[in-house]
């Protein structure tokens, strides 16, 4: 009796958990909204050559 009043208490408790997390609303691509800047990408420099002696 006691165990299956516990099952039915925890599968409530997780059914209110995974009910309650999450964005609510339709779903988006963030980018779409908050663009990101690229900040822009530096080549390395190349060594200099060493003067011929």
């Amino acid at each position: 009796m006691i165990k299956s009043m516990l099952s039915v208490v925890m599968l409530c408790l997780i059914g209110i958990m995974l009910t309650s997390c999450g964005t609510k609303g339709p779903l988006y691509i963030p980018e779409q909204r908050y663009p990101q800047v690229a900040t822009p990408q530096v080549a390395p420099e190349a060594p200099a050559s060493q003067p011929a002696n």
